[in-house]
């Protein structure tokens, strides 16, 4: 089983649906809220969050992010050598402990090869099980190429 594409492997408009899906947990969540210092109570306060507009505890968004992100690497990322960057990050919905996250890419922009690798921005939306968008991003990444230098 392959792991990730290569460059010469990624179209502009090719799309991929991700898969399984991933439950996030309390102790997933919370985990990587103390890992990333992370302390605000609506994230770790379960008597705090009831109070806020939610009414219980939410997902840190970087957890959110590095799930999604995760997701993506058996169908695209999993053979790059760098990420050059993440650009236009919305979280449009909240996530909360026992939600399941779903996610689809597209691949936007492609460069060209260069040393033997090319970048590619991959296009991600995230949607919990009840279909509704809960997060949108871009991430550039360099990927070598099957070919070497050739286009």
């Amino acid at each position: 089983m392959s792991y990730g594409r290569y460059f010469d492997e990624l179209r502009t408009g090719d799309e991929f649906t991700h898969w399984p899906g991933r439950t996030i947990n309390e102790f997933d969540d919370t985990l990587l809220s103390l890992l990333s210092m992370n302390q605000h109570p609506v994230h770790l306060d379960e008597h705090f969050a009831r109070t806020t507009q939610h009414g219980r505890r939410l997902v840190a968004g970087p957890t959110v992010i590095a799930m999604v992100i995760g997701m993506t690497q058996s169908d695209i990322g999993g053979r790059s050598v760098a990420t050059l960057g993440y650009s236009d990050v919305r979280h449009t919905h909240p996530v909360f402990h026992g939600d399941t996250l779903y996610a689809a890419s597209t691949v936007g922009e492609t460069g060209p090869v260069l040393d033997g690798n090319g970048a590619v921005t991959i296009e991600t939306r995230a949607v919990n099980q009840n279909g509704d968008l809960v997060l949108s991003l871009r991430h550039r990444i360099m990927v070598p190429a099957k070919l070497g230098d050739k286009p």
